[in-house]
């Protein structure tokens, strides 16, 4: 395993924001993470955007689905 000395990264947590204001800091964040580590140069971050808006959905839907079955509701 080869180790890599990168500087340090400072991200903002903007929870006063709306969502979409977090989304695109949270997508502009990843790829400047991927940037540092692989030494690239994303611009179109639309690939990037679309697995945090997947990974977003499927984890309030699997959140709605525990709900529905701690309640004892019919899914």
């Amino acid at each position: 395993m080869q180790e890599y000395k990168t500087p340090e990264l400072t991200f903002t947590n903007p929870l006063n924001e709306g969502d979409n204001y977090r989304m695109n800091e949270c997508v502009e964040q990843i790829a400047q993470l991927i940037d540092q580590y692989f030494d690239t140069a994303i611009e179109d971050v639309t690939r990037i955007n679309d697995l945090v808006d997947q990974e977003i959905v499927g984890s309030w839907r699997r959140e709605r689905d525990n709900q529905v079955e701690v309640n004892g509701g019919s899914k």
